[in-house]
């Protein structure tokens, strides 16, 4: 069963996508910080310690960790379903993407791991001087492709060719799978954060000042970010349900049409699961229209 899966054509074109998206993301993290370690000898070399083209530098480092390391992990999960229910024709905006995400945690890695990026490349902005790093292009690059994309072929994106009117076609199965989504998502928060929780007030809270204060804030920040992650994931939980949910229910009105005695042909939209059907379909439809005559 599997193998037959993978040999698929849908499951192959999905199959190819997600892996040349990784591997083009993971060469902008390794080609990005290999120039990193060579522009620490350039006499261009400047440190940047803040969160965007240097704002934030003066925010405590704690916060500043905190709050890439949450931005990066929502940044992910967005890639990661994007990846899933954009169209497969849509090659350009799934690099871009790649190129974007990779860029933004090629400067994410530094700033946790070293508290800053390095910057070595110098770039004159009319009267202004600014100092930027390899991430930086091939985040601006990413976002150029995903800008062309989005502005210049919007009905790749927008208004495929196979979309339906309806998103919501069995709102029933379609909330229930974003619930038991939302439900995996708090489960594992839940154990992290308990985790987290009674980690940092037993080892570094009682060596702080207002601790009470940081431990209240600690749990309300991650209660929000815990908050934002289920709403995403039931979000998540309902469009991938939709590629289910959608041609099972358009089968059920091919079947419908057919017993009523509506002659039609069924077809399904791209991205949708059990494409099987269709073939299905046609030979229930021959066999019937053979009993007919």
């Amino acid at each position: 069963m599997l193998r037959k899966f993978l040999l698929c054509p849908i499951s192959r074109v999905m199959h190819r996508r997600f892996v040349f998206s990784a591997i083009l993301l993971i060469l902008s993290l390794v080609i990005d910080q290999a120039t990193k370690q060579w522009g620490r000898s350039l006499p261009s070399l400047h440190f940047n310690q803040g969160l965007i083209m240097g704002l934030y530098a003066g925010l405590p480092e704690s916060i500043r960790i905190v709050a890439l390391g949450c931005f990066a992990g929502i940044v992910f999960f967005l890639y990661v379903f994007l990846l899933y229910i954009l169209p497969a024709r849509a090659v350009i905006l799934n690099y871009g993407l790649s190129l974007l995400v990779g860029g933004m945690f090629g400067n994410v890695i530094d700033k946790i791991i070293f508290g800053k990026t390095v910057d070595f490349i110098p770039l004159t902005l009319g009267s202004s001087q600014v100092v930027l790093n390899l991430a930086d292009i091939i985040l601006w690059t990413g976002a150029g492709l995903v800008a062309y994309v989005i502005l210049g072929r919007d009905k790749l994106v927008w208004h495929p060719d196979s979309a339906r009117g309806n998103f919501l076609v069995w709102p029933r199965e379609q909330y229930k799978v974003g619930m038991n989504f939302c439900l995996v998502v708090f489960s594992c928060a839940l154990v992290l954060g308990i985790f987290s929780f009674t980690f940092f007030n037993t080892t570094v809270a009682p060596a702080l000042e207002n601790k009470e204060r940081l431990m209240l804030t600690f749990a309300m920040t991650y209660g929000l970010i815990t908050l934002l992650f289920c709403l995403l994931a039931f979000v998540a939980g309902v469009v991938i349900a939709h590629r289910s949910a959608g041609p099972l229910y358009a089968f059920e009105l091919y079947v419908d049409d057919l017993i009523s005695g509506k002659d039609r042909k069924l077809s399904f939209r791209e991205g949708d699961n059990y494409k099987h059907l269709v073939a299905v379909a046609d030979r229930l439809r021959e066999f019937v229209n053979n009993r007919r005559h």
